[in-house]
């Protein structure tokens, strides 16, 4: 266990690179209970998110979830998020780390005729991921999620606990995420983890989903993104509707207009060559060198 944002949060139950295998091969369980669930509602509130997401929520359909950027004036990124819309409300994820900060953002723009409310404490998240995930889930879960599109959400009850289901991509794999109240969701992590039989999924830690996300080359805010670093720069900007106005959005336009002083790339590292060559190991900071020697990253 360690401390993730101020939740103390499973990195791993065993062998990292085991969890991370049996991920790629079969399935694996996550909590990420940690991750930001704001509920935004109220006349003003399709207004307020046009404002604030770079994504085009004006024709976001209903049961949908899509993938959003909070920019601040500068064009750099407060969160990347998830934006789900909901019959009367929108659930905005964010990641941990900046959901205080996420909420304040969005009070200091909204008026009063929108309201939010912080879901996080009150409830929990699921993921569950990999290639027999769908037909595991099919065979014990309360409805067929194997049919479900990427970026699909369906809500439902099970007794008396209601869930929202989101299909998603989590590293680069197949994924259901669940969101549910607290009281349900030691029963579903139970159920999933040892009372269902042969299809039981052994839970899995964020260590081995952080794997996941690096070979698929996904960013995390605090590394590869964060408040200095522009959409295009980041290489998101497939998230970002460039014809409409959110916060940040001139910022943003002018560096697509005059490209990147830099840019995220992905990086293969080469076999060590000679016996006596130890695998190189890329670290957090660690300089990127040209084949000359020169420095071009980080």
């Amino acid at each position: 266990m360690a401390d993730v944002a101020g939740w103390e949060m499973p990195l791993s139950y065993r062998s990292v690179l085991d969890e991370y295998g049996q991920a790629r091969a079969r399935a694996s369980v996550f909590d990420i209970s940690h991750i930001g669930r704001l509920r935004i509602r109220g006349d003003g509130a399709l207004d307020l998110l046009e404002r604030l997401c770079t994504a085009d929520v004006a024709h976001q359909e209903d049961d949908t979830a899509i993938y959003t950027l909070l920019c601040n004036e500068r064009g750099g990124i407060v969160d990347d998020c998830l934006l789900l819309r909901l019959e009367g409300c929108w659930l905005l994820t964010t990641n941990a780390i900046n959901r205080r900060k996420v909420l304040e953002h969005i009070q200091a723009n909204a008026g009063d005729d929108v309201k939010v409310d912080d879901q996080t404490e009150k409830t929990s998240q699921l993921a569950v991921i990999g290639p027999a995930a769908a037909e595991i889930l099919d065979a014990v879960g309360p409805m067929k999620v194997s049919s479900m599109p990427a970026g699909a959400v369906k809500t439902g009850s099970l007794l008396i606990a209601r869930y929202v289901a989101i299909r998603t991509g989590c590293g680069g794999n197949w994924s259901l995420e669940v969101i549910l109240p607290n009281m349900a969701a030691s029963m579903a992590w139970d159920f999933i983890t040892k009372k269902a039989g042969a299809n039981a999924i052994t839970p899995a830690g964020l260590a081995a989903r952080d794997l996941l996300r690096f070979e698929a080359g996904l960013p995390r805010y605090g590394w590869e993104i964060n408040e200095t670093i522009d959409p295009v720069a980041a290489g998101v900007e497939f998230a970002v509707d460039f014809e409409k106005n959110f916060i940040g959005a001139d910022a943003v336009r002018a560096v697509r207009d005059k490209g990147p002083a830099r840019r995220r790339v992905g990086l293969v590292l080469a076999e060590p060559k000679g016996n006596a060559a130890k695998p190189a190991i890329p670290r957090q900071g660690a300089t990127v060198f040209d084949a000359d020697g020169g420095e071009i990253g980080t």
